[in-house]
């Protein structure tokens, strides 16, 4: 339930600009984005998603992202997001200052694409048992 909503809300942002950076098949990583996003839920799973829009250079471009957990975070979260074939993809746990990179694929028309993250709290720490708020810095790049 939880994903197919989170999915819907993908597909109804896809116009959306929040923040932009653009990346080109020749370099390799953009300049990276800080979020960060307060939650209203009650649980571990966020309710509210970072949201990183970036500029594609074509269907044959492949790319990846990168999202690091903040070193001011005081427990481990896990990020999620969906790829370009909408299916979910997740990180492992990470400790504050640790970074996992996920595929997103290829298949990107030129131009401006949107990308949402949620997390997913995990016990520890600070983090007794309700994600409150949560950062990420992330990364998209074109993956050679």
């Amino acid at each position: 339930m939880f994903r197919h909503h989170f999915i819907l809300q993908i597909a109804t942002l896809c116009g959306v600009a929040v923040s932009s950076f653009a990346v080109s098949p020749t370099i390799a990583h953009a300049n990276p984005i800080n979020q960060v996003v307060n939650c209203t839920s009650t649980g571990q799973v966020c309710d509210k998603f970072a949201i990183v829009n970036f500029n594609s250079e074509g269907r044959q471009v492949r790319y990846g992202i990168t999202l690091r957990a903040p070193t001011t975070h005081c427990s481990p979260i896990k990020y999620f997001t969906v790829n370009n074939s909408w299916e979910w993809i997740e990180t492992e746990v990470l400790h504050p200052g640790q970074q996992a990179s996920l595929l997103l694929g290829r298949g990107f028309s030129p131009g401006s694409h949107t990308i949402q993250i949620g997390a997913m709290g995990i016990p520890q720490g600070c983090n007794t048992g309700r994600l409150g708020s949560w950062g990420v810095q992330v990364t998209v790049y074109p993956v050679p």
